[in-house]
């Protein structure tokens, strides 16, 4: 989705083969010039040196070109050089300010580096010199679903979809607006869509899944699961998924298997751990899920939630002075605005009689 994934779908220069203007709006884009086919051939190739050392031979003889700058961002982006992308893209924009191309993946260097709002600039001044630029509205589409802004995001990535139905990209991300408005029904058409011209793209069949889950078809969500992991049995992530389908069913035996079958193949990752006490708790099994919680805390010795539940475990199974020590810990690290912090305080009160649980803020 990315720009510099995209590069040999736009074309930095006008059709008469000079550098200084750009396309005006409306329309096909401007041909590519030799120069651009030429950076093209080398960066399908992966000379970005070649690139870089030819772009600063013309740029000696012509200061003034801004395709040269254009390819010098390229190369910076490919090379995770971010601001020096900026700086470049910056460059040929001053030279050609109505190009819509620069604009597009100066839009990309902003949007790895986390800078938002610039990124969105670029991708609408893309759009306002062409306004049949996809990839822009794909690419700004991504940003406001990163960033919560749901309708926004379907808005653009369907018209990137109107502009270029091949882009199985914006059907994905479509889908995950449509899921963060629990629009599931409509999400599954998006990840069906995926599915139809990649049948074995397995992050669409976890997406969609996960959607058939959360509107009670469950034998589709399985169906789904299962064929992902067919595909990739070492999944981490596929993994984790089907056992919380498995724990939202009610299949503890089966989802403690999964978790455990994440935690072989990370044993670094405290979140299958967890999650794989949840499964023993649910089937009072609370000595192994106290086991479960402590390894969990040994990857990860911060999480407040951990604590929690290792105290209500202990706590269960008459391990006091752990109960408390495990509360008290949980209200060091925990938000004191949080549901459990006062149930926490009471516990300790209750169960070391002291009275520090109104000590400890």
């Amino acid at each position: 989705m990315d720009n510099q994934d995209k590069i040999n779908e736009v074309t930095p220069a006008c059709g008469c083969g000079c550098s200084s203007c750009g396309d005006s709006g409306g329309g096909e884009a401007p041909a590519a010039s030799e120069f651009s086919l030429h950076m093209e051939k080398l960066q399908e190739a992966g000379d970005a040196a070649a690139i870089a050392a030819e772009c600063r031979q013309v740029l000696a003889a012509d200061p003034a070109n801004s395709e040269a700058y254009f390819w010098l961002g390229v190369v910076s982006s490919m090379a995770g050089n971010y601001q020096q992308a900026v700086d470049e893209y910056s460059q040929a924009i001053e030279l050609s300010p109505r190009i819509f191309q620069y604009y597009s993946y100066r839009g990309s260097a902003y949007a790895a580096q986390g800078d938002v709002q610039n990124a969105v600039l670029d991708y609408s001044k893309a759009l306002l010199y062409h306004p049949q630029d996809w990839l822009s509205y794909a690419n700004r589409g991504v940003i406001y679903l990163e960033n919560q802004m749901y309708d926004h995001a379907i808005d653009d990535l369907t018209k990137a979809i109107d502009l270029e139905p091949a882009d199985l990209g914006s059907y994905l991300s479509r889908g995950d607006a449509f899921v963060a408005k629990n629009l599931f029904s409509v999400a599954i058409a998006d990840y069906s869509k995926v599915l139809t011209e990649s049948p074995e793209d397995t992050n669409a069949l976890m997406k969609r899944g996960q959607a058939y889950f959360e509107i009670g078809m469950n034998d589709e969500a399985m169906a789904d699961l299962n064929r992902a992991l067919e595909l990739e049995p070492e999944n981490i992530m596929l993994l984790a998924v089907r056992a919380s389908v498995y724990l939202g069913q009610g299949k503890m035996d089966e989802a403690i298997a999964d978790f455990s079958r994440a935690a072989e193949l990370d044993p670094e990752d405290a979140r299958p751990y967890f999650f794989r006490g949840v499964a023993h708790v649910a089937k009072k099994e609370y000595a192994e899920a106290i086991e479960d919680l402590n390894r969990s805390l040994a990857c990860n010795p911060d999480n407040a939630l951990t604590y929690y539940n290792k105290a209500l475990c202990c706590e269960i199974e008459q391990r006091t002075e752990e109960a408390v020590a495990a509360f008290k810990r949980f209200l060091e690290l925990a938000n004191p605005e949080a549901a459990e912090f006062q149930h926490a305080q009471e516990r300790i009160k209750a169960l070391d009689g002291s009275g520090n649980g109104d000590l400890i803020q």
